[in-house]
This record gives structure tokens, sequence and C-alpha cells, in this order.
């Protein structure tokens, strides 16, 4: 029950978190198409996204809350795959 709880309380922050990497990868997109640039992902602030999320699944890890660390994995993942250029 703990960490369905653990779950549900850091689900804002991984939408914000998740939200701001998209946002931050759809702005390099759209400014690469009108400029006829390549593609190349925002590497920092999606890292920076990526490490807050892995810190807080740690932070869940550390305090015996696996299941909620283990949904952790999800949201980093969704930055993970905005990483990849397309």
């Amino acid at each position: 029950m703990r960490n369905f709880v653990a779950a549900l309380a850091l689900l804002p922050l991984n939408f914000l978190v998740v939200g701001y990497g998209w946002l931050a990868a759809g702005m390099t997109g759209w400014a690469a198409n009108w400029d006829e640039q390549p593609y190349e992902p925002p590497l920092t602030e999606l890292g920076v996204a990526a490490g807050v999320v892995a810190a807080v699944g740690v932070a869940l890890w550390v305090a015996r809350l696996r299941g909620a660390a283990v949904f952790q994995t999800v949201p980093l993942l969704v930055l993970v795959l905005l990483m990849m250029p397309t």
C-alpha cells in the first residue's frame, strides 16, 4: 500500500519532468524543421530531467519502497526515448 501511495504522490512530479523534456525536444525539433537543420535532441535538458527522475528512484529504493522505485523507470524510459535522434 505504501508503494502505491508513493507512486501516486510522484505522478505530478513525473508529469512535470517528462512534460518539460517533451517540450524541450518538441521545441528543438520545431526549430530544426524551421531552419531545415538536422534534428539533434537537447541532451542537456533531457539529461537533467532524467537525472531528477533517477534520483527520485534511488531515494525510493533507499527508503525501501521498491515497487514505487521500479515504477520510476517508466518516465525514465520516456526521457531516454526522447534523447534518440529521429
